[in-house]
């Protein structure tokens, strides 16, 4: 997906992953689907035609590198949901560890014959930082959703992972104004980047609205009741 996207579309189409693993575990885990979550979700798809609102003729007439960015971006989603209902499953019988050590030593198994390990020796020093980089931020990154797994419930993880776009978005535009040589400006209008919000509030509402709606209600509830000797 980011051979074609720019990293903060790719996060912007990765915000389908915590609603779609919302759904999934309504009929997986027989988690209960709320009102909050409908509505969250249709604001998610409201902020990701308005994100794609220059794109949206080309992504749906033709099968362009644009449009197999979002093919890829939509698959990897799904893939994401598979893993993290998966891994909520296996968290009843296994400590996080051990779904992490089987993680990753079935995925080096599965990609080591694609690999090309004498490509790292071509790389630059900034490059191979990178890769450096890279790999240390998968390791602690799915170190700490296992963790969170295991001590939060998924809706609360959804809310924290639908922060990733707007961090994407600040740095990205951040790092092109720093180094414009290295770093491409993501190319959005006004309206783009009011999708990019409405895209995460959707998807955190989705998360943690029915809290908000609750937290409310018990505030006005506790308010309204009449004190002693009134």
């Amino acid at each position: 997906s980011l051979q074609y996207l720019s990293p903060t579309a790719s996060q912007v189409i990765g915000q389908l992953s915590p609603v779609g693993m919302m759904v999934a575990s309504v009929f997986i885990l027989k988690e209960k689907m709320r009102s909050t979550q409908v509505v969250g979700a249709l604001m998610l798809l409201s902020g990701l035609v308005m994100f794609f609102n220059t794109s949206l003729v080309e992504i749906f007439t033709k099968l362009t590198d644009y449009t197999w960015g979002v093919i890829f971006g939509v698959g990897a989603a799904t893939v994401w949901v598979s893993y993290g209902v998966a891994q909520k499953v296996l968290l009843r019988r296994l400590a996080s560890p051990q779904i992490l050590f089987l993680l990753y030593t079935l995925c080096t198994i599965a990609l080591f014959p694609l690999a090309n390990p004498g490509v790292i020796a071509q790389l630059s020093h900034w490059q191979l930082a990178c890769l450096i980089f890279c790999g240390l931020n998968t390791l602690v990154g799915y170190g700490a959703l296992a963790e969170a797994m295991a001590r939060w419930q998924a809706a609360q993880v959804s809310a924290i992972i639908t922060l990733t776009p707007l961090f994407t978005l600040f740095f990205s535009d951040l790092l092109s104004l720093a180094w414009p040589d290295f770093f491409a400006r993501p190319m959005l209008n006004l309206l783009g980047y009011l999708g990019a919000f409405v895209v995460v509030a959707g998807a955190m509402y989705s998360a943690i609205g029915h809290r908000i709606w609750g937290g409310l209600r018990k505030h006005t509830t506790v308010v309204s009741q009449p004190r002693a000797g009134e």
